[in-house]
């Protein structure tokens, strides 16, 4: 594993590009498989690919407790069956660039609710970050039209998955923060890709609908199991690991950035409310981790500390 910052920082980097362009993948395949078809191929590959990388390490890990167990079963159906579908859900009915601006919430919403259920300090700095990224995002999903109340379904949905994805990152935390990073990363991963292959065979014909698709279909789908899964799972701990959570979560933030730069690619460019709605998602981000004050205090002059 790397030991200077430099590169685990390229690791950071190289998760929010995957989890960036994940989106415009899930975007390119949205109309040719259902959401729970999708996300159980995602996940069924995600899951095998984590207990292969366990058979060949060496070493015993933590003892879990039963209730470690049902915890992280618990965690699994909210961060990756109910954020996935929510997520696949969501690319059926909105563009790639609105549902990554809209989860370039989760950071904020994340303090929110971790100021609720771990008693966490929150400051007016960034209570205003807050206002100011969720007025960008109310921009983006309203079209502009910020007097008239209209969201479309799409935009609702990943208003779920950034809940969903928020909410597990703080029960995380509260539950399971004692579980080794890669076991959690199994059991969690491994209980939500079980959830989403039950309901899919339930309600679905997913084998059969995985035989009809394309190899680029399944490509894309490879794609996200193997780098927006396990890789940018894998790199984000490292970084949450070597760089504490505080300066690695600044670097989530580049998501949408990655899913413009993408569809800028294959020529496709964002809407005015869009471009409006991301400025104010970083200004809030900036404001809410204290950026704008480091700003303010490096044009003075001043000396801040150099890890903060």
């Amino acid at each position: 594993m790397p030991r200077n910052q430099s590169a685990v920082w390229a690791m950071v980097v190289a998760a929010t590009f995957f989890w960036g362009s994940n989106f415009n993948a899930a975007g390119a395949i949205a109309g040719q498989l259902t959401p729970l078809t999708a996300a159980s191929e995602r996940f069924g590959v995600a899951v095998l690919v984590l207990l292969a990388m366990r058979a060949l390490r060496d070493g015993a890990e933590s003892a879990l407790t039963c209730r470690d167990m049902i915890m992280l079963c618990v965690l699994g159906l909210i961060g990756v069956f109910g954020f996935n579908f929510a997520f696949f859900t969501a690319l059926h009915y909105t563009s790639a660039l609105n549902a990554a601006l809209i989860m370039a919430l989760s950071p904020l919403l994340t303090s929110l609710l971790a100021a609720w259920l771990l008693r966490a300090p929150l400051h007016a700095h960034q209570l205003i970050g807050i206002g100011l990224a969720f007025l960008g995002v109310a921009l983006v999903i309203t079209g502009g039209r910020l007097a008239v109340l209209h969201i479309a379904l799409g935009d609702v949905w990943m208003l779920f998955a950034c809940c969903a994805w928020s909410l597990y990152s703080v029960l995380v935390q509260k539950y399971a923060a004692h579980v080794p990073s890669r076991q959690q990363a199994r059991w969690t991963v491994g209980a939500g890709a079980v959830a989403l292959i039950a309901v899919a065979c339930a309600v679905e014909q997913p084998l059969a609908a995985m035989a009809r698709q394309s190899a680029t279909t399944h490509g894309i789908l490879l794609y996200m199991a193997l780098c927006g899964t396990v890789l940018a799972y894998l790199f984000w701990l490292q970084g949450i690991q070597r760089l504490g959570p505080q300066r690695a979560v600044i670097a989530f933030n580049l998501v949408p950035v990655f899913t413009l730069l993408v569809n800028l690619l294959f020529g496709t460019w964002p809407r005015w409310e869009q471009c409006v709605g991301m400025a104010l998602v970083f200004a809030g981000v900036l404001v809410a981790t204290g950026g704008a004050q480091r700003l303010m205090r490096s044009r003075d002059g001043s000396c801040g500390d150099p890890q903060a």
